[in-house]
């Protein structure tokens, strides 16, 4: 079910609010009528009026983009495929406009590659800049060459079109594994998704997951390096000349049979959470790459179940929290008694 916290509904771009200029004549916020053959409006903002300057006073385009915050990168690519509208009509990079005139900058719409599909994903969050879904486990992010129509993408352009969403695209700030349940970040366009990147804010990623076995301690803290492990395109394993890997475990609950804990990511590693607790000697259960059990669950037990993150374009905190997984309930009931404590 859809929550979107009036607060969020009601947040503007920090940028229009900062550089809007009221009852100016010259102000026009009406779109260009052929916005779904332009593309993606990444930016759209008002020149604002300079202290002290005159009125006539001129200013470049790059000038105004620079000072919204936009990156150097995204800039050159705004300048080489992009496209400039300014109050509606149709203008280049290399314009001078002046206070009150209204800028729009497009990026060509990528047409997708797969699709629609008719199926509902949970929607955490949404507003005009992204959506968080809540995904469901045994679905993939993206189309391959064995699985071309059920996955999130095929079925988000289907939630898109439904919406009559037409300038939305689905750009991933960050992917979950096939097996892989929870809250995942879709950015609508480009520009929203390379915010993310551009951030020194990261993004705090919450998991929890259901390993084999008595966990003993209630705290760790680890520090393993991951590689791809040798003769697999698939398998990662603990290796001293791998990528560096810091993963926090807490546990919440546990059991001979089982244990549930709870994981904070300081880095992004393909399986880290998986390869650092088969390696501790407590894989996750349904985890059967990793050398977890498979007779409680048939997938793998892990659930991304917090993110907290600075919005890259309205710039307020945002925490979002996931329910587990109905499938991990019984196993909980039979074994666990969590009292879980916030993240």
């Amino acid at each position: 079910m859809k929550q979107t916290p009036e607060a969020a509904t009601t947040a503007k771009n920090t940028l229009q609010q900062n550089t809007a200029i009221e009852n100016d004549s010259r102000t026009n916020t009406k779109e260009p009528a052929n916005t779904a053959v332009l593309g993606e409006p990444l930016l759209h903002l008002v020149v604002p009026a300079e202290p002290n300057a005159p009125k006539a006073m001129r200013l470049s385009i790059n000038h105004l983009v620079r000072g919204a915050g936009v990156s150097q990168a995204m800039r050159r690519r705004l300048r080489t495929e992009g496209l400039v509208y300014v109050n509606n009509q149709t203008s280049s990079w290399h314009s001078l406009v002046v206070p009150g005139d209204t800028i729009t900058l497009y990026l060509p719409k990528q047409e997708p590659n797969f699709t629609p599909w008719d199926y509902e994903i949970p929607i955490i969050y949404e507003d005009e800049h992204l959506l968080i879904i809540n995904k469901p486990t045994g679905l993939l992010m993206h189309p391959t060459s064995t699985e071309r129509f059920h996955t999130v993408a095929n079925a988000l352009i289907h939630y898109f079109e439904k919406t009559k969403q037409t300038q939305a695209t689905f750009h991933p700030v960050h992917r979950l594994d096939k097996d892989t349940s929870g809250l995942v970040i879709i950015a609508k366009n480009a520009l929203v998704q390379h915010n993310f990147t551009k951030t020194h804010t990261p993004i705090r990623k919450i998991y929890e997951a259901l390993c084999d076995g008595f966990f003993p301690a209630n705290y760790a803290t680890i520090h393993w390096p991951i590689a791809r492990k040798e003769g697999s395109i698939i398998e990662r394993t603990v290796s001293a000349v791998g990528k560096s890997a810091h993963t926090d475990i807490t546990c919440i609950a546990r059991h001979k049979r089982l244990s549930l804990v709870r994981f904070v990511l300081h880095t992004g590693r393909t399986h880290q959470i998986r390869v650092h607790m088969s390696q501790l000697g407590f894989p996750l259960v349904g985890d059967d790459l990793y050398g977890g059990s498979l007779n409680l669950l048939q997938n793998q037990a892990l659930h991304a179940i917090g993110l907290q993150f600075v919005h890259p374009m309205t710039h307020t905190f945002i925490t979002m929290t996931a329910p587990l997984p109905k499938a991990w309930e019984p196993l909980i009931s039979q074994y666990l008694s969590p009292n879980k404590n916030s993240f």
